[in-house]
């Protein structure tokens, strides 16, 4: 048996969003094929009250977060990825900071200079993955004292998207390594140590799709395994931040 349990989830976007991944002329791409799992983590953590309330972000620090949060996830696949055309932003520090025109046109020029373009994933995009620990519906249906079937919450840069999970069937999923590698796991151990975990069959969790340097893909897993493996994961990364 897992430690975690698996909650398959269909994620659907409401409104465009975009992530810094890609490099495209002038501008970033986002990358549409796939949703990081710590994205969905985040967005989910903020919808159910699970961070910490402030006025100011903390210090960037995946593996205390991970080892603080009740859940982790898979990797979100997205049906049919799609980019929206490229859209022009402006980011105008100069002039909001009220610098002379002087010093405004010197700094508006080569590599900084304040237009750019983005690629956003465009409203109604689907993506299929899963949620492991406990189950966020059951949870906010708990917390509503009635019966929540989805749970919307913000993604992307500047959290400037919108996204529903709702519950689905998800055969497989794909776990990203980078993050067992936060949680202090070494992915290129034989997993058959983890006995324990239920995982003796000396199978390795080798990347199958690299995306980013941050997003190290998994070759499909079924859902107990990959429950099986996030359940090592957690504790392992719980451990090493002293919590039990």
């Amino acid at each position: 048996m897992s430690d975690m349990e698996a909650t398959p989830v269909r994620l659907e976007t409401l409104t465009p969003f975009h992530y810094q991944s890609l490099a495209i002329p002038s501008g970033v791409a986002t990358l549409s094929t796939h949703l990081a799992d710590r994205s969905v983590v985040y967005g989910l953590a903020s919808a159910l009250g699970a961070l910490s309330a402030g006025v100011a972000l903390p210090e960037k620090n995946y593996r205390r977060d991970l080892a603080r949060l009740p859940w982790m996830a898979s990797v979100f696949e997205a049906e049919t990825p799609r980019l929206m055309r490229p859209r022009g932003r402006r980011l105008n520090l100069d002039g909001e900071g009220g610098y002379a025109k002087q010093v405004q046109d010197a700094t508006g020029t080569g590599n900084l200079k304040t237009w750019f373009f983005i690629q956003e994933v465009p409203q109604g995009a689907i993506y299929h993955g899963a949620v492991f620990g406990e189950d966020p519906f059951n949870l906010a249906s708990q917390a509503a004292d009635e019966d929540i079937s989805e749970v919307v919450f913000r993604i992307g840069r500047h959290r400037g998207g919108i996204v529903r999970l709702t519950r689905a069937e998800v055969p497989s999923v794909r776990l990203n390594l980078h993050t067992g590698f936060i949680c202090g796991r070494d992915i290129n151990r034989d997993i058959e140590e983890d006995a324990n975990a239920g995982l003796a069959d000396g199978m390795r969790l080798r990347s199958d799709l690299y995306a980013l340097w941050d997003l190290q893909f998994s070759a499909p897993l079924d859902m107990d395994r990959a429950a099986q493996i996030a359940g090592v994961w957690a504790r392992t990364v719980r451990g090493l931040e002293g919590i039990g």
